[in-house]
């Protein structure tokens, strides 16, 4: 929603008496606000309902009746058991785009287990991917699954609208953190079905070390040679005193592009970090950049911060704080030609916007 929020929808948040979960997630809190509902909840309004209650419910139907999109996230049928299900909402509406997002999907034994974000990436197979083998499985360190389901949901949404323009016609879409998860493993489940086909990092990632760069003298770089030209390759051997690995069939096909891919690149990897550690990080990138190669520094948080393109993206952005000043967060990807300034109101306190929006049904003494 706060995808559609930055595009420029009116996007109203509704929320129960005690508020979203995520205003008490924390710390870290700014300014008395949990920095995950900050950092998630700009450009919107907050509603209070308690849609449990009939006389509630009946606001929300109302708020639906007239509205482009609805979106919710409690599980299979259970907006149906509360009155707010698609075909409750069409029959008033039915140019209505309706989003449900659940776990795992509306069909098969898991569609009523409640997800989370390491439930669904333990059963994605995405753990399986970190760490070394014989070692606990490692979560992937971001809401992958969160994150990246709201993506494939707004691009349902956005293509629900453009069928709604052709059509006149709304309709049901269903996204899950599953099916979202498992459609990004696609690449990884081709390149196992056939592995005598093509031998390549994707089908050795089970049991690869993790990859933690290339140590230079003062910090690791990860580097890879594009053109796929030999001369490149050996003009950088050679530069590096490698001399002896011209000859070294470790170092065919892959091992001259793309350092880090092929079935030696582990048992060769020490070989290049020799050549390094005499090296600064930014000599080995300079060098590496003059052949036509890529070459980058592996990053870290205040590092990046205070990088040169980050800065030039104008990346962080100061927003105002509901309770008054400013916090600082990450803007929207998408740069429009001509819009307005990307955060036009700070997240909401709760019910902050429910007057006004009760008003606007008629209801403002409720």
């Amino acid at each position: 929603s706060m995808q559609l929020a930055d595009a420029g929808a009116e996007v109203i948040k509704i929320e129960p008496p005690k508020g979203d979960y995520a205003r008490q997630v924390g710390p870290p809190f700014v300014n008395g606000e949990s920095a995950v509902f900050l950092s998630v909840n700009r450009n919107k309004k907050s509603v209070v309902l308690d849609y449990r209650r009939e006389d509630q419910r009946e606001i929300l139907q109302r708020l639906a009746a007239t509205a482009d999109i609805f979106l919710e996230d409690l599980g299979p049928g259970e907006a149906e058991r509360l009155g707010f299900g698609y075909s409750q909402l069409s029959g008033q509406n039915p140019r209505l785009v309706y989003c449900a997002i659940n776990a795992f999907g509306e069909e098969g034994p898991l569609k009523d287990l409640p997800g989370s974000e390491l439930v669904v990436q333990a059963m994605a197979e995405y753990t399986a991917s970190l760490g070394r083998i014989g070692d606990p499985p490692i979560r992937v360190g971001a809401d992958v699954a969160c994150i990246n389901t709201g993506i494939f949901a707004t691009q349902a949404i956005l293509a629900a609208l453009f069928h709604r323009e052709r059509t006149g016609h709304g309709q049901r879409v269903a996204v899950s953190q599953f099916g979202s998860l498992l459609h990004l493993r696609g690449i990884m489940w081709h390149s196992m079905t056939d592995p005598d086909d093509w031998y390549g990092f994707h089908l050795d990632h089970y049991t690869n070390p993790p990859d933690y760069g290339y140590q230079a003298q003062d910090g690791a770089l990860y580097f890879i040679l594009r053109r796929g030209n030999t001369e490149d390759w050996d003009r950088l051997v050679l530069e590096l005193g490698m001399e002896h690995v011209l000859a070294d069939p470790r170092f065919a096909d892959y091992g001259r592009q793309a350092t880090s891919i092929g079935r030696y690149a582990p048992e060769v990897k020490h070989i290049w970090e020799d050549a390094f550690k005499g090296r600064s990080r930014d000599e080995i990138i300079t060098l590496i950049k003059s052949i036509g190669g890529d070459a980058v520094p592996m990053m870290d948080y205040p590092s990046l911060l205070s990088h040169p393109q980050v800065e030039a993206l104008n990346v962080i952005i100061e927003v105002p704080h509901p309770n008054g000043g400013t916090f600082k967060t990450i803007r929207p990807v998408a740069r429009f030609a001509g819009a307005a300034g990307p955060v036009k109101t700070a997240p909401p306190k709760l019910g902050q916007h429910t007057h006004e929006v009760l008003t606007s049904l008629g209801r403002g003494d409720d």
